[in-house]
């Protein structure tokens, strides 16, 4: 079975000519700048890379606050290019770096991007390994057994406002940036009485007081059980979340906007959003007129490009990304696609016990060929030691 997508899987990822990694004055390798020029060259992200993982799962994986290992992974793998792939987005780049700088992203931004893919292959092996055994949800769409409602709440976040799936109430799901800030209004309009503020149509000052206390008593609890906060483009927020209701009754998950329900159903929708806008941009290409013959391809050694006339005219589609996220997330939704045709999409590693995709049928229980051989060396090794054993106490025995 190929681990190559069955949607865009014909495309090419361009590697940069040239990385920096700049650091912020007075900031840890959490902050700081990835900025460089994009070169004529790049590879095919869909073959394992030279770890034997697939790219989504190497990106998942790389430590990126490490300077000199970051640096080679992207001239290695490539850059997510952010600003370009989501242009009408804002990211937390230096504005002290030169603006002509062909990508620059943020080192935070690269760590949430890092943690939302890591998110998603989580789910997706949770998914698998909870298969339902009808194609209907349950009744009530109450959970099956085994399954953890957290596992489809996680926190969202855009620049309006954070999205909690696990919020009892819509207060305690809609959390305001200023709630993040202070536990009371008091602390942040200090000169100015809650009477004397523009508040949202409708609502009064002890219900907007009411509000924030019970999103401050969500947004703590969200840090304290380190509940995953991803990340979703500003543009998907009118459409799938800003109206996001908590329903009376159980949820029903089928609204464009609307409480999602916490089964694995639930989950199930919740992905299929989170990788649409992903999968939008990745599926972009570029089309060529030319004659019957023409060839063009990008490879590590640079593009490659042979025609051959006279012939008939042919249109060519091409996709040629200059983000790793684009390759990243057709994979995800392979994964997701097999998950809803009962399939696995992804399992924990047997050896190191991480999540992989198992697009490839030759590996469902180890996520790389190394893996495996550490996880056979060890049983060996058990077993030349119980044999051993059991030999001595035979010795003994006899002895005695």
């Amino acid at each position: 079975m190929s681990v190559r997508p069955r949607f865009a899987g014909d495309g090419r990822l361009r590697l940069p000519a040239s990385v920096q990694i700049l650091y912020r004055s007075g900031d840890d390798g959490a902050r700081g700048d990835i900025i460089g020029d994009l070169a004529d060259a790049g590879y095919d992200p869909f073959e394992r890379v030279a770890s034997g993982l697939l790219l989504a799962e190497e990106f998942a994986r790389v430590d990126v606050t490490d300077r000199k290992t970051a640096r080679d992974w992207y001239q290695e793998h490539g850059v997510l290019d952010l600003s370009h792939f989501f242009p009408a987005e804002t990211f937390d780049v230096s504005h002290h770096v030169r603006e002509d700088t062909p990508f620059h992203d943020a080192q935070v931004d690269v760590l949430q991007q890092q943690l939302n893919v890591r998110w998603h292959l989580l789910s997706l092996a949770r998914l698998s390994d909870h298969l339902p055994d009808g194609s209907q949800p349950r009744s009530g769409w109450a959970p099956a057994e085994g399954w953890d409602p957290r596992w489809a709440q996680p926190a969202i976040q855009s620049p309006s406002e954070l999205l909690w799936l696990g919020g009892s109430t819509n207060y305690e799901t809609h959390i305001m940036p200023l709630v993040r800030r202070a536990a009371r209004p008091e602390d942040v309009f200090k000169e100015t009485p809650l009477s004397g503020l523009t508040l949202p149509p409708g609502m009064s000052p002890t219900e907007y007081q009411e509000w924030w206390r019970q999103a401050r008593t969500a947004y703590e609890k969200i840090i304290t059980e380190d509940i995953p906060i991803l990340w979703a483009p500003e543009s998907d927020w009118d459409y799938e979340w800003s109206e996001y209701d908590v329903e009376v009754g159980p949820p029903s998950g089928r609204a464009p906007t609307g409480r999602l329900s916490a089964d694995w159903w639930g989950l199930v929708e919740l992905e299929r959003r989170l990788l649409s806008s992903f999968v939008h941009r990745a599926a972009e290409y570029q089309v060529e007129i030319r004659r019957a013959g023409y060839g063009r391809d990008l490879t590590r050694e640079g593009e490659s490009m042979s025609d051959h006339f006279p012939g008939p005219l042919v249109v060519y589609e091409r996709r040629w990304w200059g983000s790793l996220l684009a390759p990243v997330y057709l994979q995800l939704l392979e994964g997701l696609r097999r998950v809803t045709e009962g399939q696995r999409g992804a399992a924990f590693c047997r050896e190191c016990g991480q999540p992989f995709l198992t697009l490839d049928a030759r590996r469902s229980s180890f996520c790389t060929d190394r893996e495996r051989f550490r996880f056979s060396q060890r049983e060996r090794r058990r077993r030349i030691a119980a044999h051993v054993s059991e030999a001595e106490s035979e010795i003994e025995a006899r002895i005695d």
